[in-house]
């Protein structure tokens, strides 16, 4: 009635007057509800929030200002960075620490002699005197220096440091470079001084000639090796070795016992091999594994024998088959964890349940066609028909002239006559009764059975016909000797073909047409009127006389 309406809220993506526009805002952007404005999420910006944030920018409608440095980017939405490889921190401001490069700083440098790496490329930066990719060589004979760059000042035939360029060598080191240290039994400077050790086990030092034992040694004379546990100058470290692997007083190198491996013995054998160095293949068949030092094989559930290739034998299951089965009605087990699985027509977890009606097959898990309530065997789904039926299915009944179980009894009925299908009881037709349908109906019945109406013989002197008293009207009996054909209408013959010519509601035989007048009428269409005087004393019969009538059609 020309109200208006205040305070209206849209639902959530429409707006304007009667909330009939529709919002365009993306990326989970609110719209307003009365303008259609968009309010953009962190992270997005333009009018539909349809742009991410510009590069260095992010936040909520992209007015905040990343802080990454070193080329690192920063979320839209939280501002948080990502740092390229080599540099890390809030800000990616710090460079990866020593000894380490790459994304995150979680790779390691590959350097030698205490040299660092680019922390972004991973590349050695060798100190001087030393070269090659990992900074493990020293700069060749004549040079020296950063980058092996500089040219020794020395005399022809006198060899400069590698690092510092001084001519000759250091005392204890000798070579083009003086990359090597003085050669046994003598030391210092030039190596041109004679070591004093006169032990077996001992060794002068290449710079002061102080003797030593070596590796392996100690006592006074070097003359005991070390005791199980210790390796090296003195026998002073202690081996590192694990799962019993043996240590070379030496080096303290590790010797591993068969079934492991690794620099400290600490790595057993991958799965599928064994022994020493785990350099033999297991044989162990499917799932089963070997032990790291022997071989023998740990069989896997349901499995036994030297190579696992033996299953369960029946009856028992599990790990070294020590489970015995619960499986009823001679149902499988599995060996590998008991499980059964039943025969047909069983089911149940120990196949202890017989399949109930309707179901068949293996773990009763098939439905059973029969029909015309036919029983299907459990095993089979065979159905076993009821009396009157047959087929696959039990969907078929006897044919005619058989009956009973399996339709294997044949129907004892007289020609024409049809039996029950179940019970092979006859069932006549209309004017017929009798065990075997062998007898007509009585004088005075008819119809199935004989069962419909008991007529009362009036004497007309009308052979073969009888009257039936039916409340005050009389209707005229069928005939004992007539057929039982029956017609719709007033029609008869074969087929029902033909038109009856009874008149004044006669009846007329199906059979051949004949008609059966009422009682007041008669001749062969009924058209002669009849008149029933009263009762002659002579005789106790009624008297009659007749008189033409003209010849009209029955009326129904």
């Amino acid at each position: 009635n020309g109200a208006t309406c205040d305070h209206v809220t849209c639902s959530a993506g429409r707006y304007g007057e009667d909330c009939s526009q529709l919002c365009l805002c993306q990326h989970g952007g609110f719209c307003d509800r009365v303008t259609g404005q968009c309010s953009c999420p962190s992270g997005w910006t333009g009018a539909a929030c349809e742009l991410d944030c510009g590069e260095g920018h992010y936040g909520e409608g992209c007015t905040q200002t990343c802080s990454c440095q070193n080329g690192g980017t920063c979320d839209r939405v939280t501002g948080g960075c990502s740092c390229p490889p080599g540099w890390t921190g809030e800000h990616c401001q710090t460079a990866c620490p020593g000894g380490l490069h790459g994304k995150g700083c979680e790779q390691r440098c590959q350097c030698d002699h205490g040299t660092s790496c680019h922390h972004v490329t991973g590349r050695c930066e060798c100190h001087p005197g030393w070269r090659e990719a990992r900074c493990n060589k020293p700069c060749l004979p004549g040079v020296y220096g950063a980058s092996c760059a500089q040219r020794c000042q020395c005399q022809s035939g006198v060899s400069c440091h590698h690092v510092t360029g001084t001519c000759g060598c250091p005392a204890g080191l000798t070579g083009n470079g003086c990359e090597e240290t003085c050669p046994s039994g003598v030391f210092g400077l030039y190596c041109s001084q004679m070591c004093q050790c006169s032990g077996d086990h001992e060794q002068c030092h290449p710079v002061t000639g102080r003797c030593t034992c070596l590796p392996g040694y100690y006592g006074n004379r070097c003359e005991l090796m070390c005791r199980e546990g210790s390796y090296g100058p003195n026998c002073k470290a202690r081996c590192k070795c694990n799962n019993g692997g043996r240590c070379d007083t030496k080096t303290g190198t590790c010797e591993c016992p068969p079934g492991f491996l690794g620099a400290d013995c600490s790595i057993g054998c991958p799965a599928g091999r064994y022994g020493k160095d785990c350099a033999r293949l297991c044989s162990c068949g499917e799932r089963g594994q070997c032990h790291p030092v022997t071989g023998r094989c740990i069989c896997a559930p349901g499995k036994i024998g030297q190579s696992c290739h033996q299953a369960c034998p029946r009856g028992r299951y599990g790990l070294q088959c020590r489970n015995t089965c619960v499986c009823q009605n001679g149902a499988l087990c599995e060996p590998r964890d008991g499980s059964c699985r039943c025969g047909l027509g069983w089911t149940g977890p120990r196949c202890e349940t017989a399949c109930v009606q309707g179901k068949y097959g293996p773990d009763c898990a098939l439905d059973c066609p029969c029909q015309n309530n036919g029983t299907c065997d459990r095993i089979t789904g065979c159905c076993s028909c009821t009396a009157g039926h047959y087929g696959h299915s039990c969907e078929h009944l006897c044919p005619s002239g058989f009956f009973g179980q399996n339709c294997a009894r044949p129907c004892v009925c007289r020609a024409g006559h049809t039996c029950d299908h179940v019970t092979g009881r006859c069932v006549c037709l209309l004017g017929y009764h009798g065990s075997q349908c062998q007898k007509r109906c009585e004088v005075g019945r008819f119809g199935e059975g004989c069962q419909k109406i008991t007529c009362h013989l009036l004497y007309l002197n009308l052979p073969f016909y009888f009257l039936c008293a039916v409340s005050i009207f009389f209707s005229l009996c069928r005939s004992y000797f007539m057929s039982f054909f029956y017609c719709e209408g007033d029609r008869f013959g074969p087929d029902c073909s033909l038109q009856c010519q009874c008149s004044h509601q006669a009846q007329c035989d199906a059979r051949n047409g004949r008609c059966l007048c009422p009682v007041t009428w008669l001749g062969p269409t009924c058209t002669e009127a009849v008149f029933v005087s009263s009762t002659s004393p002579a005789h106790g019969r009624p008297s009659r006389s007749t008189s033409k009538q003209p010849n009209t059609p029955a009326t129904p």
